[in-house]
C-alpha cells in the first residue's frame, strides 16, 4: 500500500479520459478525479486512463461528486463579403451532419439536378457550373428541420450571379421574399482552407436524386493536378447529383466543392479547393452572368489592332 501511495504522490492530479464522476481526496493529500468503475464495502476501483486502481476506503479522506464540463471551442465567425469564415468544434460525424444539414440544398433544372451549399443568410449559394450550364430556369429546394422531420421548401425565383466555366463554379442567389419567414442556415468556410491526406471528410448531397445523402471518407490527395487544375481527391462516394455540394471537414467547415466522381471506379472523387472558391467569390465581378450568353460567364474581348509599320 505504501508503494501505491508513493505512486500517487508522484503522479499529481490525474484525469480520466472519460467523463469525471468523483473528486477523491486521499489522507496523504493526493487528489484524483475519476470515474468510479466498481465499489463495495471496503474499496473502490477507479480508472486513471492508463490503468485501473483499487483504493482502500480507509485511505480516503473525502469524496465529492463533480460534473466535468466538456471542452467546446468558442465559435468565432469572420464575415468576409458574402461568405463567412468560422472555426467550429470537432464532433462526431452524426453531430456534424445535424449541424450543417440545412445548409445543403438541391439544385434542379429542366435538364437534371445537382447539389449546392448556402453561404450567406442573404441568399447566396454555390454549386457547379455544369449543374446550371445553359439553363435559365433553376429551382432550389431547401430542407428545414422540424420537430419530426425535414420540410421541403421549393424556391423558383433563383438568380444566376456569376459563372466560372473553367473552374466549374456557379454563384446563385435566392429571392428571400418568395417564402415568408425564411431563415437560412449558411455553412461556414474553414479558416485555414487546408486539408491534408488522411483527414476525415464527408459530403452531403442528392446523388441520383436521393436527398440529403451523407457519404464519408478521407482526403486521398490535396494536390491532384488534372488538366492544369488542382483538385482535392477523396475516397468519399461521389455520384451524379452530388455535383456542387459541399465537402466538410471534421469540424463541419466547408473545405471544398464536389465537382466530379468516377463512373467506372469506386473511391475516386474530386472537389474544388477552397482557395479557388474564395478567389472566384472575391473576383466574381469578372465572371458576372450574361443573360445573352447563358453558357458563358466570361467575356473575352478582342485585343486592340496595332498596325505593324515595319512590315511595309
Amino acid at each position: 500500500m505504501k508503494y501505491f501511495l508513493s505512486l500517487l504522490m508522484c503522479t499529481s492530479v490525474l484525469f480520466a479520459k472519460e467523463s469525471s464522476k468523483e473528486k477523491i481526496t486521499l489522507k496523504n493529500g493526493s487528489v484524483i478525479t475519476s470515474k468510479i468503475l466498481k465499489e463495495n464495502e471496503s474499496n473502490i476501483i477507479i480508472d486513471v486512463g492508463s490503468d485501473l486502481i483499487k483504493l482502500d476506503k480507509n485511505d480516503i479522506h473525502s469524496r465529492k461528486l463533480v460534473t466535468e464540463k466538456k471542452l467546446v471551442k468558442t465559435q468565432s465567425d469572420q464575415v468576409e463579403d458574402i461568405y463567412t469564415i468560422g472555426r467550429r468544434a470537432v464532433a462526431p460525424v452524426k453531430e456534424l451532419v445535424d449541424r450543417v444539414n440545412e445548409s445543403v440544398v438541391m439544385v434542379k433544372t429542366p435538364r437534371g439536378l445537382g447539389s449546392g451549399v448556402i453561404i450567406s443568410d442573404s441568399g447566396y449559394l454555390l454549386t457547379n457550373y455544369h449543374v446550371v450550364e445553359r439553363e435559365t430556369q433553376i429551382t432550389v429546394i431547401l430542407y428545414k428541420k422540424t420537430n419530426t422531420a425535414f420540410e421541403k421548401i421549393e424556391l423558383k425565383k433563383v438568380k444566376i450571379i456569376a459563372l466560372h466555366p473553367y473552374r466549374d463554379i456557379a454563384l446563385l442567389k435566392l429571392d428571400l421574399d418568395e417564402e415568408k419567414g425564411l431563415d437560412l442556415k449558411p455553412a461556414s468556410f474553414s479558416p485555414d482552407y487546408k486539408v491534408d491526406p488522411g483527414n476525415l471528410i464527408f459530403a452531403i448531397g442528392s446523388p441520383l436524386g436521393l436527398e440529403r445523402t451523407v457519404t464519408q471518407g478521407i482526403v486521398s490527395s490535396n494536390m491532384r493536378n488534372l488538366g492544369q487544375l488542382r483538385f482535392i481527391q477523396t475516397d468519399t462516394a461521389i455520384n451524379p447529383g452530388n455535383s456542387g455540394g459541399p465537402m466538410f471537414n471534421a469540424n463541419g467547415e466547408v473545405v471544398g466543392l464536389v465537382c466530379a466522381g468516377s463512373a467506372q471506379f469506386q473511391g475516386l472523387g474530386f472537389g474544388i479547393p477552397m482557395a479557388d472558391i474564395i478567389n472566384f467569390l472575391t473576383h466574381r465581378s469578372a465572371y458576372l452572368y450574361d443573360e445573352s450568353q447563358p453558357q458563358n460567364g466570361i467575356n473575352y474581348h478582342q485585343p486592340p489592332y496595332i498596325e505593324n509599320k515595319e512590315s511595309k
